[in-house]
């Protein structure tokens, strides 16, 4: 017997059901904050410090050169397939910043670190691979450990974020931008282990989840980007 989303039912929950019981599956999004635009405006303002709209948000470089938008590390375009570290050297594996000394696929017509940063269409696609793949390999994880990405979203949790305790709302916007701050491992960890962990600059991973959860977004927006 299979709940809605295609997952199975625990032993215990099948127990429970009764004939004619209706199933409801927790929202995805949660607020009128906005649509997936909306949200990926949010990000970016977030990632960049710069307000919508502005054509150098696509050109931001900070002090550890994460660039773009998105604020990209080679970790996230290696994953991507648009770069190939120098000799297995890239930031958080060998290195302390990005130095990208490697060199790009052409992937997407992407040539060069400065192409990258001058194709904004380039960027929005990958920022959708990147909700693609964290999406993906956070369901694997969680499957792997007999759970369902559906039992956690509309939840009320509650963390302890260095000795603070904060009420969160797990919605798919919050995930996706988790993710994206502390990679899918990241926010599995938060999920099924309550481990909340923090970027580089002490940002914690709650701190994107709160912020830039509640947009009404579907996996539809991102699974199939296009261009």
């Amino acid at each position: 017997m299979k709940q809605p989303d295609g997952t199975p039912f625990t032993e215990d929950e099948a127990k429970n059901l009764q004939p004619g019981q209706e199933i409801c599956l927790p929202i995805r999004g949660g607020t009128n904050k906005g649509g997936f635009r909306d949200f990926l405006e949010a990000l970016g303002r977030r990632e960049t410090g710069l307000p919508s709209g502005d054509p150098n948000q696509y050109k931001v470089e900070n002090s550890l050169s994460f660039m773009g938008k998105y604020q990209f590390g080679e970790p996230l375009l290696i994953d991507l397939g648009y770069y190939i570290p120098k000799d297995g050297i890239f930031f958080g594996n060998g290195a302390d910043k990005n130095f990208w000394r490697g060199t790009w696929t052409g992937k997407k017509g992407i040539d060069s670190k400065s192409q990258f940063l001058n194709s904004p269409d380039v960027q929005e696609f990958a920022i959708r691979e990147e909700f693609a793949l964290n999406w993906k390999r956070i369901n694997d994880t969680l499957k792997g450990q007999g759970k369902s990405i559906d039992k956690f979203l509309g939840q009320e949790k509650i963390f302890i974020d260095r000795g603070v305790s904060k009420t969160i709302i797990i919605t798919l916007s919050g995930i996706l931008a988790g993710a994206h701050l502390r990679g899918a491992s990241g926010l599995a960890d938060l999920l099924l282990k309550d481990q909340v962990s923090a970027d580089e600059f002490g940002t914690s991973i709650l701190e994107y989840i709160s912020e830039l959860g509640g947009y009404d977004v579907s996996p539809v927006d991102f699974e199939n980007p296009g261009f």
